[in-house]
């Protein structure tokens, strides 16, 4: 008996299933694909996510970075007023003290100035003393001083009304008498009036 081939029927199946079971290992691939796809999509948007989350967080510290900046630059423009105002205060201080030296100067020569002058007018108080008494003076032209100058330890420039005196001259004052000694010029800076130099009269009755 002679064997047959296949028939249509079972080529056909066989050919089905073989389609059948190549449709399956596509849409198995494709399944695999989509889940493949769907896994990168969601880690796409984890990473977004975490892209997202990390520019917030930098963005937060950026502005509190410019925060701290402006802060910095706030204080630091105060401190650098207060300096420019220590630094005039410094120079105007600087200016004083040097005024205050050059008064303090100025003070110290004419205290100076006025030593040499009681010592030249105690010099001059010996000679008075030392003159004899009839011995003849020569009687200067008088002066009319607006100033006397009173020796001693606590010496003074007085005021006074002008008056008529030459050396040797005697004049009453706050109750003592004096003589002239000699006319001059005031021993004020810059004062044009003249002024009487004094000494105590040694003759003189002391007041009760």
């Amino acid at each position: 008996m002679l064997s047959t081939g296949p028939t249509p029927e079972e080529r056909l199946e066989v050919l089905l299933a073989e389609r059948r079971r190549e449709l399956d290992e596509t849409a198995a691939r494709f399944d695999e694909s989509i889940a493949d796809l769907e896994r990168r999509e969601e880690l796409l948007r984890d990473s977004r996510a975490s892209v997202e989350r990390m520019l917030r967080l930098g963005r937060t510290d950026l502005e509190a970075r410019e925060n701290e900046l402006t802060d910095f630059l706030r204080d630091l423009t105060e401190r650098e007023a207060h300096i420019a105002e220590a630094e005039a205060e410094i120079a105007r201080r600087r200016q004083d003290l040097g005024a205050v030296e050059l008064k303090r100067a100025s003070i110290e020569r004419r205290e100076r100035d006025v030593a040499a002058r009681e010592e030249r007018l105690a010099e001059l108080e010996e000679k008075l003393a030392e003159r004899p008494a009839a011995e003849p003076a020569a009687r200067p032209v008088a002066v009319s001083p607006e100033l006397v100058f009173t020796p001693g330890p606590a010496y003074g420039l007085i005021e006074v009304a002008p008056f008529d005196a030459s050396p040797g001259s005697q004049v009453d004052i706050a109750g003592e008498r004096y003589i002239v000694a000699r006319v001059g010029p005031s021993p004020l800076p810059g004062d044009g009036r003249r002024c009487a130099y004094v000494i105590r009269d040694a003759g003189a009755k002391p007041p009760d």
